[in-house]
């Protein structure tokens, strides 16, 4: 009588989990799918001339350089890559950035790195104007170990323009050193 019992509802459960498979299944083939985002992203693709201010303070005086960088598209048009090169400080770097957006979770991500250190930055953010202007925000291990935390503000200008500022916080959580680079288009 006990097994008679548990088989219809062995069978609901295996039919709802069933069911439930095939929406997850269809769910998930969607946020792998590049979307109206990811297409405004990829409007990016190609080359650029970079203009770099640094201040450590906001307000402050300014250190001025100049580089290139070169974004291109990845992985079907989910993700760009940017790859940088200019001088900080006096010192020649380069830059590996990777960029896109989760369908899943509706956010921004992207990871930065760059010959001045061996720290990944990780960000995620969000944009509240359909991408013109989107805040990420993140953090990395300094050379002490120490978590240095970042916001990240890119502002499209124009087709060939936009502007990235990355601006550095302070223990107390006020806006500290600000790196603001101009990317004009070349090609």
């Amino acid at each position: 009588m006990i097994g008679r019992m548990i088989r219809p509802g062995l069978i609901v459960v295996v039919l709802v989990l069933a069911s439930n498979g095939v929406t997850a299944q269809e769910s998930a083939q969607s946020a792998a799918n590049p979307g109206s985002v990811h297409q405004q992203l990829n409007k990016r693709i190609g080359n650029y001339k970079t203009s770099t201010k640094f201040t450590m303070q906001p307000g402050g005086p300014a250190t001025e350089s100049s580089g290139t960088a070169k974004i291109t598209g990845a992985l079907g048009g989910r993700f760009l890559i940017e790859e940088n090169s200019g001088t900080f400080m006096g010192e020649t770097t380069t830059g590996l950035r990777l960029m896109g957006y989760n369908n899943a979770t509706k956010q921004y991500e992207a990871c930065w790195t760059y010959t001045m250190s061996t720290a990944i930055l990780t960000m995620t953010g969000t944009s509240s104007d359909n991408g013109k202007t989107v805040t990420l925000r993140g953090s990395f291990a300094d050379e002490g170990g120490a978590r240095q935390t970042l916001k990240v503000i890119t502002r499209t200008v124009d087709a060939d323009h936009f502007v990235v500022e990355l601006i550095g916080e302070t223990p107390e959580g006020k806006d500290g050193p600000l790196l603001t680079t101009t990317y004009t288009r070349i090609e």
